[in-house]
């Protein structure tokens, strides 16, 4: 969460003294205060970084293991329902991205413009 000086408002900044305590410091007005952590806001934090991970498989491509998200979608060479799919933008930027599509269970690959 961003927080900001009450002062000049600007964004505080953390920086972490020699003993270790983390504070908050203003880089214009060298306002402090000490840094407290949200419990609330660092659970909701787990729970959506879980929840986005839920939805994403790690698959080894050789030598190097990534993330890749899951969806259901047919495969026409085995009728398998679901694939890992990646989007990049292949045209100009006011075209629709090209969705890039591999099977789950037979590795068929395509894409849909």
């Amino acid at each position: 969460m961003v927080q900001f000086c009450p002062t000049c408002e600007k964004v505080l900044r953390r920086k972490k003294t020699e003993d270790g305590e983390i504070l908050l410091i203003c880089p214009v007005c060298q306002y402090s205060e000490p840094f407290k952590r949200d419990k609330k806001l660092k659970k909701k934090s787990a729970a959506l970084e879980k929840k986005i991970l839920d939805n994403k498989t790690r698959v080894d491509d050789g030598n190097n293991p990534v993330l890749k998200a899951k969806t259901k979608v047919a495969c026409d060479k085995c009728g398998n329902d679901e694939a890992y799919y990646e989007e990049f933008q292949t045209r100009s930027a006011d075209e629709p991205a090209t969705t890039f599509y591999t099977c789950t269970k037979c590795n068929h690959k395509w894409r849909e413009y």
